[in-house]
C-alpha cells in the first residue's frame, strides 16, 4: 500500500509538527527525541495497517497503550493528544495527495475521499477513547505509588517550584551533577558512579528503564570526577549521560538539561557513556537540525559526500586539527605517510576553496556536527 511506503516521510512530517507544539515538545524533551520518533513511526504504522485492512482496532494498539502509560507518568495527556491531532492531519493530507496523483475518475476519487475521511476520523475518535482509558488507569495507579509521588515532586522542582525541595529532604544549596541512565543496568550504573564520587544520589524513574539522577555534595567536583564518568563500563544496552556540576536550584535544573542533551548525542552516536562537556558543541548547535545541516553543507562543500575520497579527506582534517596542525603526528594516528597527509590537505583546500587552517573552528564544528547528526 502506498501509505505504508511513506512511513518515514509521514513520521518526519509529524515530528516536524511536534516541534512547533510547545506542550508535546516539552514531553519529548523529557522522554527523549529518539523515543518520540520511534513511537510516532510505530503509531502511524499501526493506523496505516488498520486502514489497509479496513478495520478499526478492537482494542488500543500496544504501541499507543504503552505511550499513554508513559505520558501518564508525566501527567500530560494534552501533549499526547496534540501529537495525535498532528499525525491525523499528516495522514489525511498524504491520502489526499495520493488521490490527486492517481488520475482516477471523479466518481472513484469521491469514493476514496469519502472512505478515507470516514476511516481516519473514526480511527481518531476510537483511539482517543482507548488512549484516555489507558492514561486514566495508569494515572490512578501512579498516584497510589510513593515512587511516582517522588517523581512528581522532582518534576515540580524542574518546573520551578522550589518549595517542593523539602518534600525530598534535599538541600538544594549544594553542588549537583545531573545524570541520565538507561537500559537494564542503568540504575546500577548511576549508583556505582555516586559511590565512586562519594556523593548522595537522588534517583527517580519517569519511564521503564530510564532514570533521572542527581549526585549532590557540599563541595564542587574536581576535574578527576570526569574521569570517573568516563571509566564507567556499563553492560551492553546500558548507558549513562552526565551534565556539568552546578550549584543551587538553578544548577539542579541546568545539569539535568545538559544530561538530557548529552543523552541525545549518545543515542545518535551509539556510545554508552557521554559527558556533556565532551559534546556541548553538538548538543547546542544540533538543537536546530535544519540550520545545523545547512551549516555542515556550507562548511564541508566539496567534501561532504560519502565517496571514499571525501571520507578520507574529512578523516585527515580531523586528525590534523587534533594533532594541532602537525602533519607527522596526524600521519602516525592514521597509519599513513606524512606526504599522504599533505596531499589530502591540498586536495581538501582545492575542493573547499580556502586553506583548512583559515576556518578551523568552523570546519572542526561542521565535522563534529556531521558525525552527531548522522549526515
Amino acid at each position: 500500500m502506498a501509505l505504508e511506503g511513506q512511513l518515514d516521510k509521514l513520521s518526519g512530517a509529524t515530528l516536524e509538527g511536534l516541534r512547533v507544539e510547545a506542550p508535546i515538545w516539552a514531553s519529548a524533551e523529557a522522554i527523549g527525541e529518539e523515543e518520540v520518533a520511534a513511537f510516532v513511526r510505530a503509531s502511524l504504522g499501526a493506523q496505516v495497517q488498520s486502514f489497509r485492512r479496513r478495520a478499526l482496532p478492537e482494542r488500543c494498539p500496544d504501541v499507543d497503550a504503552h505511550g499513554a502509560r508513559a505520558i501518564a507518568r508525566l501527567g500530560d495527556l494534552k501533549a499526547m493528544l496534540s501529537g495525535y491531532r498532528i499525525a491525523h492531519m499528516v495522514l489525511w493530507e498524504a491520502w489526499l495527495d495520493l488521490i490527486e496523483a492517481s488520475g482516477a475518475e471523479p466518481a472513484v476519487r469521491r469514493g476514496l475521499l469519502r472512505y478515507g475521511s470516514r476511516f481516519f476520523f473514526r480511527y481518531a475518535g476510537v483511539l482517543g477513547d482507548y488512549v484516555a482509558d489507558n492514561y486514566q488507569l495508569e494515572l490512578e495507579q501512579s498516584l497510589r505509588s510513593g515512587e511516582q509521588r517522588r517523581f512528581q515532586v522532582v518534576k515540580g522542582l524542574l518546573e520551578g517550584r522550589s518549595s517542593l525541595g523539602a518534600e525530598l529532604d534535599l538541600n538544594l544549596e549544594q553542588h549537583h551533577l545531573g545524570v541520565l541512565a538507561w537500559g537494564a543496568g542503568g540504575q546500577d550504573a548511576a549508583r556505582e558512579l555516586a559511590a565512586s564520587m562519594g556523593r548522595l544520589l537522588l534517583l527517580v524513574s519517569p519511564f521503564e528503564r530510564v532514570w533521572w539522577g542527581w549526585l549532590s555534595g557540599a563541595q564542587p567536583l574536581d576535574p578527576a570526577a570526569e574521569g570517573a564518568v568516563r571509566d564507567l563500563a556499563p553492560p551492553p544496552g546500558t548507558g549513562l549521560a552526565a551534565g556539568l556540576d552546578g550549584f543551587g536550584e538553578s544548577g539542579f535544573r541546568a545539569t539535568h538539561r545538559q544530561a538530557q542533551r548529552a543523552r541525545r548525542i549518545a543515542l545518535r552516536l551509539g556510545i554508552s557513556v557521554v559527558l556533556y562537556a565532551d559534546v556541548a558543541v553538538e548538543a547546542l548547535l544540533g538543537d536546530n537540525t535544519a540550520d545545523a545541516r545547512a551549516f555542515v553543507e556550507h562548511e564541508l562543500h566539496g567534501i561532504e559526500d560519502d565517496s571514499v575520497a571525501s571520507r578520507r579527506i574529512r578523516e585527515t582534517i580531523s586528525a590534523y586539527f587534533a594533532a594541532e596542525h602537525n602533519a607527522a603526528s596526524a600521519a602516525a594516528v592514521l597509519g599513513v605517510h606524512q606526504q599522504t597527509i599533505a596531499n589530502r590537505l591540498r586536495a581538501a583546500e582545492e575542493r573547499i576553496g580556502h586553506p583548512v587552517a583559515s576556518r578551523r573552528v568552523e570546519l572542526e564544528t561542521a565535522l563534529r556536527l556531521r558525525a552527531s547528526l548522522d549526515l
